[in-house]
């Protein structure tokens, strides 16, 4: 049997061959994540056993190297553009926590990516999921290293065991399901747009922690008793956040923020395209929602401050006045 004439199939018949080979495909119907259809980056159904396609591999291969390498230049051009003597600088209260945080998900960001990229090229998809977590760390602690060598920086031990983190959380979701319901989210929206200070110190948007907001967000119905949960939309979530504004060279100016927000989970919320777009563009779309669900956008929201009274934001983080009123 074709691969195109058993993706053409329904879930009940789906089981297998790729290109008539021992490449067993998992039925949709068992490959979910957080109780949704998980979406491929090529909008095929993964694999068991691996079917490596060389020319795919080598197009993911290429991306990945062309965004490591971009990543690399703009980083030597930036933080890295003076050297020194490799150095061991603990920082565990660097940017007051939030680069911590930025170290878990920088780690889980880049295993999921690498590991789509790798199953769209025909690895299993248990394969793919070790080896992204494994590529995400390896690049994570490339850029420690840099660290270690840059003027202004140094090698951070806890800069590496949360990295760990990141992608140990990332391996753990594939197993466990119930982890599979939160998920580690990023809000970059620079700080000057809604009045507060942008980090002084930040040479690039990676580093510029005063408009950074990293949260956790859980969806809700699935957490909670079905006699309760069945009146929760499937695409609402909760988020809570933690980030700094005003970072400089004293804390003393800094302002600690922790935010409870309403959140959107985007494969719930949006269509399935591929009904309405076909193959291959509904599928990437599709691909694209799933992988677009771990940056946050803004919603409502309670924010705590160290140095103002709660506030209540209409879209965290943005100051809105209507009717006098501002939200």
């Amino acid at each position: 049997m074709s691969w195109l004439a058993a993706f053409a199939q329904s879930d009940s018949t789906l089981l297998s061959h790729r290109c008539s080979d021992t490449a067993i495909v998992i039925p949709w119907s068992e490959f979910t994540f957080a109780g949704h259809r998980r979406y491929t980056i090529d909008g095929l159904p993964p694999l068991r056993e691996s079917r490596i396609n060389p020319y795919t591999l080598g197009a993911a291969g290429t991306i990945y190297t062309g965004i490591m390498v971009g990543l690399h230049f703009y980083q030597k051009s930036t933080i890295w553009n003076e050297r020194a003597q490799f150095r061991v600088i603990e920082d565990g209260d660097y940017a007051r926590g939030v680069d911590k945080l930025g170290h878990i998900y920088g780690a889980y960001i880049m295993s999921y990516y690498s590991g789509e990229l790798l199953q769209g090229s025909g690895v299993a998809h248990r394969h793919a999921m070790l080896y992204g977590a494994l590529m995400g760390i390896v690049y994570q602690s490339y850029v420690e290293f840099e660290d270690g060598v840059g003027k202004d920086w140094g090698f951070s031990p806890s800069d590496l065991a949360f990295n760990l983190v990141g992608a140990g959380f990332f391996l753990l979701q594939q197993s466990v399901p119930v982890l599979q319901y939160f998920s580690p989210k990023w809000q970059y929206i620079p700080a000057h747009w809604y009045g507060e200070a942008e980090r002084r110190e930040g040479k690039t948007f990676i580093d510029d922690y005063s408009s950074s907001t990293f949260f956790l967000s859980a969806k809700i119905r699935p957490l909670l008793p079905e006699s309760v949960g069945h009146v929760v939309p499937q695409w609402l979530a909760l988020g809570v956040g933690y980030g700094v504004r005003g970072l400089g060279g004293n804390n003393g100016t800094s302002d600690r923020r922790i935010v409870a927000s309403l959140d959107l989970d985007l494969v719930e919320l949006l269509p399935d395209f591929e009904p309405m777009l076909g193959h291959p563009i509904g599928s990437v779309l599709n691909w694209l929602a799933q992988s677009f669900n771990y940056f946050k956008i803004p919603t409502p929201a309670i924010e705590w401050s160290e140095r103002h009274p709660p506030r209540v934001y209409l879209l965290y983080p943005f100051k809105l006045t209507i009717g006098g009123m501002r939200l």
